[in-house]
């Protein structure tokens, strides 16, 4: 049962792709062209339209805020698996939150004996589980806000709990002009 929501539940859907068309005529590797339409609520947060302009393939990445239909597409980057990662933890009654460095990840965390625990549904095991500091020391991540959402609107920073180096964190939070005198 171990990796089954990573490696056979969900797909993951790159950045950027390169064509699948081209790939299988065996021209080589083409990147893909990007337009994003904003989604008009939380249920579509946006619409990714993607094409080659190689041989005219197009594929369309719908970003659901929606965990049925993120389930139903099966399909995502870490802001959909943590959806639904944690909607399916919610519903086995593990109180589960999602965590956001706004940089470009996101993961869970949820309550284990009594405290809240590192989980990253993206990662492979043991690592996706309590390995706080891992992004920082091999993504090389430079944080300044990393935030938990948690149900009924509760937002609280958490950075101090992924990071080894606080003073470095609490550094880039001063504004540009302040980092010159303190």
């Amino acid at each position: 049962m171990k990796g089954w929501f990573k490696n056979d539940f969900m797909n993951w859907t790159s950045k950027d792709p390169l064509c699948t068309r081209c790939m299988e005529e065996a021209r080589g590797k083409v990147p893909m062209q990007i337009h994003v339409m904003t989604g008009t609520s939380w249920k579509l947060r946006a619409v990714e339209f993607y094409n080659c302009n190689k041989c005219g393939y197009e594929f369309t990445f719908p970003r659901y805020g929606d965990v049925l239909k993120i389930a139903e597409a099966r399909t995502g980057r870490c802001s959909e698996w943590s959806m639904l990662f944690g909607g399916i933890m919610n519903a086995l009654n593990i109180k589960t939150r999602i965590v956001h460095d706004f940089l470009d990840h996101c993961w869970n965390e949820a309550i284990i004996d009594g405290k809240w625990v590192h989980i990253d549904s993206t990662l492979a095991y043991p690592i996706s589980l309590n390995h706080p500091y891992y992004y920082e020391q091999n993504w090389g991540k430079k944080y300044q806000y990393i935030l938990a959402f948690s149900g009924g609107g509760i937002v609280e920073d958490v950075t101090q709990k992924y990071t080894k180096d606080w003073d470095a964190v609490l550094q880039r939070r001063r504004p540009k002009f302040f980092r010159k005198f303190f």
